[in-house]
């Protein structure tokens, strides 16, 4: 199974109709997203957003250099019973399933809690890079329908 870096690789940087352009843009937006926030939270949202949505390849995969052990990525999936994860982690993974699942009906609460942890500036770049992180899983999930994913 490609990874989601090879799938938009294939995707985008393939033959004639490449899109160097647009590849390089995603890869510049990639690596400002795991530089702007924790990569340990970063990764723990990201194995999360690809459980939620049934994206086996980017649930199995790992990003380098996050510090989180495979034991714990295993549990993301039954998240709230996990005793390993901090009160941030807890925030912010309440805070990714309500982006993915309904962002318009995010709580003040929900909000707040990440607030508190990681301050205003840390809020909007953990957003950013949750973006970045989701769209990323939502191309790869529609190439894979569309291209017969790997």
């Amino acid at each position: 199974m490609l990874s989601t870096v090879a799938v938009i690789d294939r995707v985008l940087g393939s033959g004639a109709t490449g899109h160097a352009d647009v590849l390089e843009q995603l890869s510049t937006a990639n690596k400002a997203a795991w530089s702007a926030t924790s990569p340990r939270l970063l990764e723990l949202c990201r194995v999360r957003i690809a459980t939620m949505l049934s994206c086996d390849a980017e649930t199995l995969s790992r990003s380098p250099g996050t510090g989180v052990d495979e034991e714990l990525l295993d549990a993301i999936a039954t998240w709230p019973g996990e005793p390993r994860l901090t009160d941030v982690d807890r925030a912010c993974l309440a805070f990714t399933e309500m982006f993915v699942l309904d962002v318009a009906s995010m709580d003040d609460e929900t909000v707040a809690a990440v607030r508190e942890h990681l301050g205003d500036a840390g809020l909007a770049n953990f957003v950013r890079a949750l973006l970045i992180v989701e769209q990323r899983i939502r191309l790869r999930l529609v190439w894979d329908r569309l291209l017969g994913g790997d």
